[in-house]
């Protein structure tokens, strides 16, 4: 054996060869090309699957902000981003831009009348009492809402006769703490967290007619309506009126909210009952806020006992102000829209608290779930038409008995804040903070000025609280 034959041998062990181990005989694929494609199909997988969340995130997102075009979720405010606020020249041209629709628009001129700049701390004295009779609350949650919680108060004590106002304070410290009401009737109680541990406790009816509730978290109007609930039974209390800060009912035809109460709920065990129509499955006509499928066919008809009263919003304009003013509100906003605008299809809900159904989470700051009476049937809401409404919605927008007059927008940096803080059921939306900062409202058109003159909120509290005549001289 040569030397060659040695180094031929010799190196023959160094060469490559095939590893049964590593080696799919089956088919003939190595398994180098089979653990690649296997790998490459595993990122193709990973990656469609990210990007299937990634579109169903969006999705989600979307639908949250979309439907915040149509819900006004108000009562709990957060902490108010930065940097919201546009140039001095933009707010000047949406200025120039609103006060000319205003004009082109006009249905009647303001009124020739003079006000000062006194600001708003005046001390008032009321025109008439609080009637004993009355037997109906107000339930309300809000935060940052100082500067105009005085004239809604009064308003709602001495214009429309409420009992009691419960107000949940949901800042994180209790901001409500130093906030007083001059009026002599209006002595306030303040309690803890949730209605605990708090100091002047006030669990019975007699000891004020403002009760402060600190009631801190996100989303917690819901929540807060449904403890304002509970307490104003366990007190004694007949009804509840839901509402927000920046809303005014208006009575057309009755001299105060327990009269409305009373016309439409009935008294003690005296109930409204209703005439409806049944289908075969048990559904009412009208008691869904949603449209049925199919025509709806009427198997029976029934009467039912009537729970809730519906009454429609009616939007106040911003009366092209682009900054705040310490004025009352039902002052400085006179001018209301026209009813066709779209968040008049809401409605507040006044509730006989014995047919309000405690046992569901309150979801919806419009309307509420009513119980069933002993014979199990289901009790319902009504508007002003005595017709059978269900859901948030009321699109025939009836205002010949009562409309809750809405300063949704107010001034324009004043709409900028509270768009920054969210709505009381859904939280901040960035489209709304958005369209905000371009003078835009919920549906994306400008924010409107008010082309209809509008005085009944300030006639009515002016003649309950005279001293806000001052505001006029």
């Amino acid at each position: 054996m040569d030397n060659t034959s040695l180094r031929l041998r010799w190196r023959r062990p160094a060469m490559p060869m095939r590893d049964p181990a590593h080696t799919r005989h089956e088919g003939g694929i190595a398994s180098g090309s089979f653990l690649r494609r296997t790998s490459t199909w595993i990122w193709i997988a990973r990656f469609k699957l990210g990007l299937g969340l990634l579109i169903l995130i969006l999705c989600y997102q979307f639908i949250k902000d979309s439907s915040q075009l149509f819900i006004e979720g108000k009562g709990q405010l957060q902490a108010p981003i930065v940097n919201s606020k546009s140039s001095p020249e933009q707010e000047q041209a949406w200025q120039q831009s609103c006060e000319a629709s205003r004009r082109d628009n006009m249905h009647r001129p303001p009124p020739s009348s003079s006000s000062n700049n006194n600001t708003h701390s005046l001390r008032h004295e009321t025109k008439s009492d609080l009637p004993e009779k009355s037997n109906v609350v107000a339930c309300t949650i809000a935060i940052h809402e100082q500067p105009y919680l005085t004239e809604w108060a009064e308003y709602n004590l001495h214009v429309l006769n409420i009992a009691k106002l419960y107000i949940y304070d949901n800042a994180d410290n209790l901001e409500l703490s130093n906030w007083t009401v001059d009026s002599a009737s209006m002595s306030i109680g303040r309690e803890g967290e949730s209605g605990q541990n708090g100091t002047n406790n006030t669990n019975n009816r007699e000891s004020s007619r403002i009760s402060i509730t600190h009631y801190p978290g996100k989303k917690q109007q819901g929540p807060a309506y449904k403890d304002c609930a509970r307490r104003a039974l366990s007190e004694g209390y007949e009804y509840a009126f839901f509402t927000d800060v920046d809303e005014f009912l208006v009575l057309y035809q009755h001299n105060s909210i327990m009269e409305l109460a009373v016309d439409y709920l009935g008294k003690g065990d005296e109930d409204v009952h209703v005439d409806v129509e049944v289908d075969n499955d048990g559904k009412i006509r009208g008691a869904s806020s949603d449209p049925p499928p199919t025509p709806f066919q009427t198997e029976r008809n029934e009467t039912r006992i009537v729970g809730s009263l519906g009454m429609n919003f009616r939007t106040l304009g911003n009366n092209c102000d682009i900054d705040y003013k310490d004025l009352p509100v039902s002052k400085r906003f006179q001018y209301r829209v026209e009813s066709s605008y779209p968040m008049n299809v809401f409605i507040k809900s006044l509730v006989k608290l014995k047919w309000l159904d405690l046992d569901v989470d309150f979801t919806d700051p419009h309307f509420y779930k009513l119980r069933k009476d002993d014979n199990g049937k289901q009790a319902v809401k009504i508007d002003t038409n005595r017709q059978v409404r269900g859901g948030s919605l009321q699109p025939m927008r009836l205002y010949d008995v009562a409309a809750v007059h809405h300063f949704l927008h107010k001034s324009l940096s004043e709409y900028r804040k509270k768009r920054d803080r969210g709505g009381g059921t859904t939280g901040p939306s960035m489209l709304l903070i958005e369209n905000a900062k371009k003078g835009l409202d919920n549906h994306g058109k400008p924010l409107p000025g008010g082309n209809i003159y509008d005085d009944e909120v300030w006639k009515r509290l002016v003649e309950k609280v005279p001293s806000y005549k001052n505001y006029d001289a």
